[in-house]
């Protein structure tokens, strides 16, 4: 689930829920159709304990309680339900008038429906993908299933652009007014009491208050806004018009008369677009909310769209002092919450602005010039760019701790771009035309490399084809955050986009990693064997291990374990097993519903991120590999030799044209392992993992094989045969969940049947 979605359906609540007799009534039944937990659900929207949720979906799984045999048809009585709820499942729906229809019989005369649906995005199959929605869709839905649409609003966040629709049957809208949200403001205020802990340091020249003070005496500016009012200190500074946004604001000091309070969240303040202030472009913005990074990377989105050319933003809370202060959920007094994000994403998506951080107690402020109105790169971005900070910025780094790109506020550097700011104002000339001199202010040293060409000692090649949804799980196994026993300037990724006409997020992969290089092939064939001899020649690194398959995650030692058995011989081919995700192999599971939702949810019940071991506890052999650990694999998914090797090679035969390289892969492994030179070496206790992603034989209905085969006897002049007759070499140990693994492939060597041990 996709962050403005929940946060759409929490507006939804909010709206028409909160506060109404509705909200009280037990037992409240919620009905989510598509309600499978899927990276999460909108269950934590509907919590109360006189809710009972009900989660209808295709197939069972967590978080469905009602399977729907027919997919056009609810399997409940007329009249039913209090409120139905839908996000994104409506552009997977075939006939969705037709569940729509259900949706209205199902509902109580005096009930809501909560439907979301995309306005635009990439395809996403699950299992099909077949519309997108505008509002006149929603109307006419209301007005073939005779209810009313209270209200519909679009959603400028992408990539989906989420299409919001609230209908009930009578068209009577709920009678109460709203309610300040007070569980956004929780975080901050239930403990800002709270006893102090060990870990309360702080840092900085001057009280942030202090440089607040000096901003409104330097810039005079007409117009303040404030997100976040507390108790009205900085608030108090102002000396023209100001507004204070807070939706439990604790006003401790007297305010100007020419100050006010809305006490509103912020998302339904801006929503709203009702305060008089929105219209001015206010010069001055303070944002000090919520402590969580997508409260305040919405803050600002919606601050700079309706800024002028000369609006000043300081963020508070950019800097925390140790880690502990980092936490999403409170447990300091001195806490930032993850605001710290908003500083690199900005830095890495609007490149475009000027960003000058400021070292100042206790936590930080960063100042930020040359608002633009029209930019909508956040806007469209928006979904990508929150999960990439909650789930790939996960705790400052000691840049951000040191404050290493921090200036100082009481030094001449800023003395100097205050000035440089002042003038801009006065003269009412765009900020951006100074950005040149601001710069040079802000310039210094080039930072020293990451890493220099001759470090590195591995290269992996990864090859992508309309992987979207797989390429960044791969591109996480293969980081350094997840490899053990290897640092990131020992090795590149080099990634292939082979031609996709869905490409994956190249911003958001890139930011996986820093070794991390991204090579477009604009036309790409349908094979991938041009591809990796690009990669080939582009690596680096004195090793080379090819992954014909972007979408194979891979076990936390592989790359370690690689390096060390290429040290054993200059000629080492080192081959991998493979697993495929599920508990049969893809090409069967497939047949009995195993999709890419029935994954997803799989990960999600292991912990990987934490133990990449973890994958082999939900998977199963591939069928190159289901003799076992001890026998020699048709083929194997991750093949590493020495560059010299893989030239003397002449690399993957590009004569295999075949969709997804036909028999390339196989005839690649077979040439290395029979080469009268090569030292085979089989990695023990590390493999690839194969995510399902609609390929070309994990997908198929009919067997490819003698179509590719054909093609193998056309080049190389006879049949294929797996390659046989080496002795092999075991490299790697094998760990406690592997052994029932080890066991089973021993026996299978043997001829013998395993007894049950136990």
């Amino acid at each position: 689930m996709h962050a403005s979605s929940l946060e759409n359906m929490k507006k939804c609540y909010r709206q028409f829920v909160e506060g109404t007799p509705l909200e009280g009534r037990v037992p409240l039944k919620v009905l989510d159709i598509g309600g499978a937990d899927v990276n999460g659900s909108y269950a934590d929207v509907f919590h109360g304990q006189n809710i009972e949720y009900i989660g209808a979906d295709l197939y069972p799984g967590e978080g469905v309680t009602v399977v729907m045999d027919d997919p056009n048809v609810l399997p409940l009585e007329d009249n039913s339900i209090d409120i139905v709820i839908s996000g994104q499942m409506l552009e997977h729906c075939e006939f969705f008038w037709i569940v729509f229809a259900e949706m209205v019989r199902v509902l109580k005369d005096d009930g809501y429906i909560f439907l979301i649906a995309p306005s635009a995005g990439p395809i996403h199959k699950y299992p099909v993908d077949c519309y997108r929605f505008y509002p006149d869709a929603y109307r006419a839905l209301a007005k073939l299933t005779h209810c009313h649409l209270l209200d519909v609003w679009h959603d400028n966040r992408g990539p989906w652009n989420d299409l919001v629709g609230i209908f009930n049957k009578t068209g009577n809208y709920p009678d109460r007014k709203k309610q300040p949200d007070i569980a956004a403001s929780l975080a901050v205020n239930d403990k800002a009491d709270i006893a102090p802990t060990p870990y309360e340091k702080v840092q900085g020249e001057i009280n942030y208050k202090e440089v607040l003070r000096e901003l409104h005496v330097k810039l005079q500016p007409n117009t303040y806004l404030e997100i976040g009012v507390r108790h009205g200190l900085s608030l108090a500074l102002a000396k023209g018009v100001a507004v204070g946004v807070d939706p439990l604001p604790e006003v401790k000091v007297e305010l100007p008369n020419t100050t006010r309070i809305i006490q509103q969240t912020s998302d339904d303040f801006f929503d709203d677009n009702a305060d008089p202030i929105l219209s001015t472009k206010p010069e001055f913005v303070f944002i000090d909310g919520m402590h969580l990074f997508e409260n305040v990377l919405r803050d600002f989105m919606n601050v700079e769209k309706i800024s002028g050319t000369n609006t000043v933003v300081v963020i508070d809370d950019v800097f925390p002092n140790e880690i502990q202060q980092a936490s999403r959920e409170r447990h300091t007094k001195v806490w930032t919450g993850d605001v710290w994000k908003i500083l690199p994403i900005l830095k890495k998506y609007r490149p475009d602005l000027c960003l000058i951080p400021l070292d100042t107690s206790p936590t930080g402020l960063l100042l930020i010039t040359g608002l633009d109105a029209s930019n909508t790169v956040l806007w469209q971005k928006y979904n990508p760019i929150v999960r990439e900070a909650l789930f790939n910025l996960q705790q400052p780094d000691e840049a951000i701790l040191g404050r290493q790109d921090s200036i100082s506020p009481t030094g001449k550097k800023y003395q100097a771009i205050l000035n440089v700011i002042k003038t801009a104002k006065m003269k009412n000339t765009n900020i951006r035309k100074y950005y040149g001199e601001i710069l040079t202010l802000l310039q210094k040293p080039p930072a020293e490399p990451v890493t220099e060409p001759n470090d590195i000692e591995l290269s992996v090649v990864l090859i992508s084809y309309n992987m979207t949804r797989e390429v960044p799980r791969t591109l996480q196994t293969l980081s350094p955050k997840m490899q053990e026993g290897i640092r990131a300037g020992q090795y590149e990724i080099i990634v292939i986009d082979n031609g996709s006409t869905e490409p994956f997020d190249h911003k958001l992969c890139q930011s996986i990693s820093p070794n991390i290089r991204i090579i477009t092939r604009e036309a790409g064939d349908i094979s991938p064997v041009k591809a990796i001899n690009q990669g080939i020649s582009e690596a680096r690194g004195d090793l080379i291990g090819v992954l014909i398959d972007g979408a194979r995650m891979v076990s936390p030692g592989l790359l370690t374990t690689a390096l060390e058995a290429s040290r054993t011989n200059p000629c080492a081919v080192i081959g991998t097993l493979a697993f495929h995700l599920g508990n049969d192999v893809q090409m069967k599971s497939v047949q009995a519903g195993y999709n890419q939702e029935v994954e997803d949810k799989l990960l999600a019940s292991v912990s990987w991120e934490e133990d990449g071991y973890k994958l082999f506890d939900i998977s199963v052999f591939a069928g190159s590999s289901a003799k076992g650990w001890f026998e020699t694999p048709a083929e194997t998914n991750a093949l590493f030799m020495r560059k010299a090797f893989w030239q003397e090679l002449g690399g993957f035969e590009e004569k295999f044209q075949k969709a997804g390289g036909g028999l390339a892969n196989l005839d690649m492994w077979h040439r290395a392992y029979t080469h009268p030179k090569s030292k085979v070496v089989m990695l023990l206790g590390e493999a690839t993992f194969h995510q399902f992603h609609g390929g070309i034989a994990t997908n198929a209905s009919q067997s490819p094989w003698e179509e590719f085969h054909q093609e193998y006897v056309a080049i190389r002049g006879h049949s294929f045969s797996p390659p046989t007759g080496k002795v092999v070499t075991y490299y790697g140990s094998i760990r406690n969940n592997q052994k029932r693994s080890v066991l089973d492939s021993a026996y299978m060597a043997s001829g013998t049947i395993p007894q049950n041990t136990g």
